[in-house]
């Protein structure tokens, strides 16, 4: 009998692999870096990891986030 049931590592991936960097995401909203920061700063879009502390800090975002503004931005 297999074991189906996931492991640490492997959800760990699953999570890796929805993560998507700036570029990505600015290319998937159709917007520039600047807007994509602004958004972050007022709260519009929020990222997993925000690396540094500082204003130049980069951003990885959970991939459906970003669709899912898509799709809204769409709608508007």
């Amino acid at each position: 009998m297999t074991d189906h049931r996931a492991t640490h590592d492997d959800l760990a991936m699953a999570q890796v692999t929805e993560l998507i960097g700036s570029s990505d995401a600015c290319r998937i909203l159709g917007r520039d870096k600047a807007t994509l920061s602004r958004w972050v700063r007022d709260g519009r879009i929020r990222p997993a990891i925000r690396s540094g502390g500082h204003r130049n800090s980069a951003f990885l975002f959970h991939r459906a986030d970003v669709e899912d503004l898509a799709r809204r931005l769409d709608r508007s």
